[in-house]
């Protein structure tokens, strides 16, 4: 059995047995998966059972100290149900919640995260397209649902693990933008509207070879609240990307637009976008990568660079629209 020092897998495998997830301590395999920042998450694999645990950690592996309430994992086990009754197919099965683990279905093997495309300067502006659409029909189906609204209100681990160390941070080290900035926040604080992923981004996108092979993964943070925020996650990082790779920046652009389309036209019926809002977030999230608490390891000192001076003229002088944004690239 090989898991990472962190994570106690004789006591994960005692709770799996306990829960009847699988029949026995013996044959038991458990392997860290990369990436986690926020949580522990492995791949256990037994006679009968292949599944991906996650364990919420209270605080988080960056340089920077950065806590945060591990009950978010509930909320997380939660919003895939939800979105999974919503939309299914586009998100994991959750198989069992209890005891402070999160299992989930395991993702087939050849798949891999939008990231790992995005960052080789591979842009299907289909899979854009679709991440639009289905961001779309969550807020179109949970806007204005009081069900929703009560079971989703809790935003503190939005507070701790985006607003804090995003917003509030950057704020504090670009005092000149604490105007735009405490503004987005005071926005998206008063407009509680539909379902937030809250980290709605290409690491948090597993995609296939097949056109409907997509998933979003990672709903800790699943609250109430501002419409604007998703879509903006989004953008900002197709923007991280055409400065890491700006021969293809044209096709990332063609993906934002592609991304907003989709978008847009499964909303009817709900909210309209904000776009000044938007732009704002966006102009957040840009700053929040390099200044942040947790900086985009991807960028270079020159890109850091671009990126802060984007971010800045998105809060100072915003375009007319959000993918106006690509021409200040030039």
């Amino acid at each position: 059995m090989t898991a990472p020092a962190v994570l106690d897998t004789a006591a994960l495998t005692r709770h799996l047995v306990e829960r009847g997830l699988i029949s026995s301590p013996l044959d038991v395999e458990v392997h860290g998966l990369a990436g986690g920042v926020s949580n522990d998450v492995v791949v256990v694999r037994a006679p009968g059972f292949d599944a991906v645990v996650k364990r919420a950690l209270s605080r988080l592996r960056v340089t920077e100290e950065w806590l945060a309430d591990p009950a978010r994992l509930g909320t997380e086990g939660r919003a895939l149900r939800l979105a999974g009754r919503l939309a299914p197919g586009v998100v994991p099965a959750v198989i069992d919640l209890a005891g402070g683990y999160l299992v989930i279905e395991r993702a087939p093997r050849t798949w891999r995260t939008w990231k790992q495309d995005l960052l080789a300067a591979t842009v299907d502006v289909a899979v854009a397209e679709r991440l639009g659409r289905v961001l779309g029909r969550w807020q179109r189906a949970t806007a204005g649902d009081g069900d929703v609204a009560g079971a989703f209100g809790d935003v503190t681990a939005f507070g701790q693990l985006r607003v804090d160390p995003f917003h509030r941070t950057v704020a504090g080290r670009h005092p000149d933008l604490a105007d735009p900035i405490h503004q987005t926040i005071e926005i998206m604080a008063a407009n509680r509207t539909c379902l937030v992923h809250g980290d709605y981004t290409p690491k948090n996108v597993l995609v296939g070879s097949a056109a409907t092979d997509l998933w979003v993964i990672d709903w800790e943070v699943a609250h109430v609240g501002d419409p604007t925020f998703d879509p903006a996650w989004t953008v900002g990082h197709l923007l991280l990307k055409s400065v890491h790779r700006p021969a293809a920046a044209p096709a990332y652009a063609a993906a934002a637009r592609a991304f907003l389309t989709g978008l847009d036209a499964e909303r009817p019926g709900a909210a309209a976008l904000d776009p000044a809002q938007l732009i704002r977030q966006t102009g957040c999230l840009l700053l929040a990568r390099v200044d942040g608490r947790s900086p985009a390891d991807y960028l270079t000192a020159v890109g850091r660079g671009q990126v802060r001076s984007l971010g800045r003229g998105l809060l100072l002088d915003p375009p007319p629209t959000l993918t106006d944004a690509w021409e200040r690239l030039t």
